[in-house]
C-alpha cells in the first residue's frame, strides 16, 4: 500500500513519538511523490492539489518558542527541546518546501500556480535559515545532511538558483556547506560521530549543491 496524507495539520499534543511517525510519514510520502508513485489511481493530482492547498494554508505564525513560517508539527513549540528542534520543528520544514517545489515543477498548471506558493516557500527559507542548517546535539552533522538531502531530492536548489533574491542568507549557507562536504570528500572523512560511512549521502549532497556553485 503506498501512503498518502490528506492535509497538513499540527499535532494534537507533545507526543514526541507521535509526532516523530507524523513527520516521517510526511517523509515517505514526499518520496512517493518524487518517485512517481503519486498520482495514482487511487490519489489523483487533484487530491494532491488539496493536500498541496493545506500546506500554503497551514504554514504557521510566529508563537512563542517558533518563529514565522515554519511547518512545525509541535502544537507547543516552546516545550520542545533543543535537542528535538530538528525533528519537529525543521525538519518538517524541510519536508513541506521541497513537497510544494517538487510538485509545482512536476504539475505547474495544476499547483505551481496555487495562489501563495511561491510566498510560502520564501517564508519557509526564511524560518529555515534561522537554524543556520545545523543539527543539535552529537548527531548535528547527520541532521545537517538530511536537511540538504530532503532539499535537494525535491528540486530545491534549482529553485534557489532560479530565484536568487528569495533568501540570500540560505544560499550562501548553503555553498558554504557545499565546500565543507568537498573537503570531508578529499579528506576521506565521511565516518560521523555515531559511526557509519556516509559516503554516498556527502556524494550525493555535494551533486545536489553543485548548481549553487556556478
Amino acid at each position: 500500500m503506498i501512503l498518502t496524507l490528506k492535509k497538513f495539520f499540527v499535532n494534537k499534543d507533545n507526543d514526541y513519538s507521535d509526532m516523530s511517525e507524523r513527520v516521517g510519514a510526511r517523509r515517505i510520502f514526499l518520496d512517493n511523490v518524487l518517485a512517481g508513485k503519486v498520482p495514482n489511481d487511487d490519489y489523483g493530482v487533484e487530491k494532491l492539489i488539496v493536500y498541496c492547498q493545506s500546506l500554503i494554508d497551514g504554514q504557521r505564525k510566529a508563537v512563542p518558542g517558533l518563529n514565522d513560517g515554519s511547518w512545525s508539527i509541535s502544537p507547543d513549540p516552546s516545550e520542545v527541546s533543543e535537542e528535538d528542534l530538528m525533528d519537529y520543528h525543521y525538519f518538517p520544514t524541510f519536508i513541506a518546501i521541497a513537497m510544494l517545489t517538487a510538485c509545482a515543477r512536476k504539475f505547474p498548471e495544476e499547483i505551481g500556480s496555487l495562489t501563495g506558493l511561491d510566498e510560502a516557500i520564501v517564508q519557509g527559507y526564511k524560518f529555515a535559515i534561522g537554524c543556520n542548517l545545523e543539527g543539535y546535539g552529537f548527531n548535528s552533522l547527520f541532521q545537517q545532511l538530511e536537511s540538504v538531502l530532503i532539499m535537494g531530492s525535491g528540486g530545491c536548489i534549482s529553485w534557489l538558483v532560479n530565484h536568487p533574491d528569495a533568501c540570500p542568507g540560505i544560499v550562501k549557507r548553503l555553498r558554504e556547506i557545499a565546500a565543507d562536504y568537498q573537503s570531508h570528500l578529499d579528506k576521506g572523512d565521511t565516518v560521523l560521530s555515531f559511526g557509519g560511512d556516509y559516503k554516498r549521502q556527502y556524494t550525493l549532497a555535494v551533486t545536489y549543491l553543485e548548481p549553487l556553485l556556478g
